[in-house]
């Protein structure tokens, strides 16, 4: 009996992590505020939404900023 590899049906596609976050940036202000970008916890790529991140479709690259 072979068995069957399982994966989480919410999970990034392209790492397999099961979590991800608010990107959070600073605003014009210069005050910091959660985006409505997404942060995969595991491959750190940057998606638009929960559908692109469930698929593996990168719409942008990711950005990159020092922390300050």
């Amino acid at each position: 009996m072979q068995s069957q590899k399982y994966s989480p049906a919410n999970s990034c596609g392209f790492c397999g992590a099961t979590s991800y976050r608010r990107v959070v940036a600073r605003d014009t202000q210069g005050v910091l505020r959660a985006t409505e970008r997404l942060l995969c916890t595991g491959c750190t790529r940057e998606f638009a939404d929960v559908k692109t991140w469930r698929q593996g479709m990168q719409d942008a690259p990711a950005v990159f900023s020092p922390a300050v």
